[in-house]
């Protein structure tokens, strides 16, 4: 029962780690599409439409995993580990930050390109949303371990 409480408290912070850049990446798209729409390109708002839906769709099942995989993560952990803050907060963030940063190298990657390719300022914001995601898990991880109240 224990673990499975703790992947379902992972994975509604993982829902609202999603939530929040689905629904900005979506309203954006959506903005976007409305305005080819009114110039009469009908197929440019189309493609933005379809954008913003797999915008939303892509990030909450990013939030998702990253979530779930946290809380699983918290729910494996020894109880000697849960019990320290830190090293909780710590085994928190590197289970959701270190895959958005692989994932973040393939997706730059993968067309052939380097990461030397890129201006800097992709890899500020990459770097940005990583550490602000692993650190909301680091901040939740005794929520999400049921351990709050023994802190």
């Amino acid at each position: 029962m224990r673990t499975g409480a703790t992947v379902r408290r992972g994975a509604r912070l993982g829902a609202l780690i999603g939530a929040w850049p689905a629904g900005i990446g979506g309203v954006l798209c959506l903005v976007a599409a409305f305005v080819f729409l009114t110039g009469g390109l009908y197929g440019t708002a189309r493609a933005l439409t379809a954008a913003a839906g797999l915008a939303v769709l892509g990030s909450l099942t990013a939030g998702l995993a990253v979530g779930t995989a946290t809380g699983l993560a918290l729910a494996l952990a020894p109880r000697w580990l849960l019990a320290r803050p830190a090293l909780r907060g710590l085994l928190a963030a590197l289970t959701a930050g270190l895959p958005l940063a692989v994932l973040s190298v393939a997706l730059l990657t993968a067309g052939g390109g380097t990461l030397a390719s890129y201006p800097p300022s992709t890899h500020v914001v990459d770097g940005a949303v990583i550490l602000t995601v692993a650190l909301v898990a680091a901040a939740h991880s005794g929520e999400i371990a049921g351990q709050d109240a023994e802190d």
